[in-house]
């Protein structure tokens, strides 16, 4: 391999990761375990490492959908560069989603599986791609694995090993992933295989608040606990919405393509804050855009909300336990702004809705796909599934159900702009 001289400091890696940075000798790497836990992280720095020390070293960045990579492995490969310093050493075309390192013209490419003609036979300037990150590896299918794995093939005058690293949380014991890598007795992938688990605590960069919102579900939901948090491979049976499609969904003519449009906002700031896009059409539910967020004040989430928000005449229905945040933003002229009804059955009310309807999310919606993935029901110590949903992990549920209040609550319609 043809190296240049690059030195990171140590303390910028998570200590569980550093052995894997320039370890190359499996075909497969398999990172996986709890939420919190620098898989992504990890796997972006150790791309960034390598594209800058190995001239030859391309990477391919797949996810299922190429607009959910834009919004997280390219936005924090991008940004991981800026907060290092390293911008002069990369050519970032944002439209194109492509970064390419002025030093050994090595590249970084993005693209979904929603689009598999433009991954066939792709290579970068310099040579073959010789690195895969499938990134929510849970989310594509056995036939994407084998398409992406024969696709690294050839010789390129570089002596670097193909490398394919999945990362992802286990969700269920029936993911084909545990049966192809876990629970295979086939000796040629077992040989080529090299797994590790890791939970939140393996992150030291994690701060307090977190850990102790990741904790708190111990005492809420052991099983879902024991899923999310220790990353155990779970069965959920008591999963809650199932009726939900993953779609691109444009933007551009909104007024055009929906019957309804309205906001929905659930207020955090040790969890995310969520202001969720819903539009309705034909009674179904199209989930259009995300702003989502941790440690947002009031005014910045206000800040950020003058940015993200079409039409201030589009009504928002916020989280009514909030009302001095709800006042705040009307101050700020935000004045469609009102409390969601809530009451007795509320959230059952919500559900009962949202289960009788298609529900469309937008594949830049990144954090409602994987919140709506796991949105479960409470099971007790005996196995029961009970109805009542697990209060954890549900801000842009939460978000959802106040926007689409306006059909199944009392108000029944009332906040809503009909566009036709």
């Amino acid at each position: 391999m043809s190296k240049i001289n690059i030195q990171f400091d140590e303390e910028i890696f998570n200590t569980a990761y550093l052995p894997y940075l320039t370890d190359f000798s499996k075909r497969f790497l398999i990172w996986f375990g709890g939420r919190g836990s620098g898989k992504s992280h990890s796997a972006a720095q150790r791309i960034i490492y390598n594209v800058l020390s190995i001239k030859g070293f391309n990477v391919l960045v797949v996810r299922k959908w190429l607009n959910a990579n834009r919004n997280s492995t390219f936005s924090l490969i991008y940004g991981l560069i800026l907060e290092y310093g390293l911008s002069r050493f990369f050519k970032v075309n944002q439209q194109d989603m492509t970064i390419t390192c002025l030093v050994n013209q090595n590249q970084i490419l993005f693209k979904g599986l929603d689009d598999k003609e433009k991954i066939k036979g792709i290579k970068a300037l310099n040579g073959n791609i010789k690195h895969l990150w499938i990134e929510e590896a849970n989310q594509i299918t056995q036939d994407d694995f084998i398409y992406l794995n024969n696709s690294l093939r050839g010789f390129d005058g570089y002596n670097i090993p193909y490398n394919i690293l999945l990362t992802f949380n286990p969700v269920s014991q029936l993911s084909w992933l545990k049966s192809y890598f876990f629970d295979t007795t086939n000796k040629s992938i077992r040989n080529k295989t090299e797994i590790l688990k890791t939970t939140y605590h393996s992150n030291r960069f994690l701060d307090n608040d977190y850990i102790e919102s990741l904790e708190s579900l111990k005492d809420i939901d052991y099983i879902k606990y024991c899923v999310d948090v220790l990353g155990e491979w779970g069965s959920f049976g008591n999963i809650i919405l199932s009726n939900w499609e993953v779609k691109d969904l444009s933007l551009s003519n909104i007024w055009r393509d929906y019957d309804y449009l309205t906001y929905g906002l659930d207020f955090g700031y040790n969890h995310p804050s969520a202001l969720i896009l819903v539009g309705i059409k034909d009674d179904n539910v199209y989930v259009l855009n995300e702003l989502y967020e941790r440690k947002l004040t009031n005014t910045e989430l206000i800040t950020k909300a003058e940015k993200f928000i079409v039409d201030r005449n589009i009504s928002i229905i916020a989280d009514s336990a909030e009302p001095d945040r709800i006042k705040e933003f009307r101050n700020y002229n935000f004045l469609s702004i009102r409390g969601a009804e809530k009451g007795k059955n509320s959230v059952k009310m919500g559900i009962d809705y949202l289960r009788g309807r298609k529900i469309y999310i937008n594949t830049k919606c990144v954090n409602t796909i994987k919140e709506i993935q796991n949105w479960q029901y409470k099971v007790d110590k005996n196995g029961t599934v009970l109805e009542e949903p697990v209060p954890f992990q549900d801000d842009a549920i939460a978000a959802i159900r106040y926007a689409t209040e306006q059909f199944w609550g009392s108000k029944n319609g009332v906040g809503f702009i009909k566009l036709k």
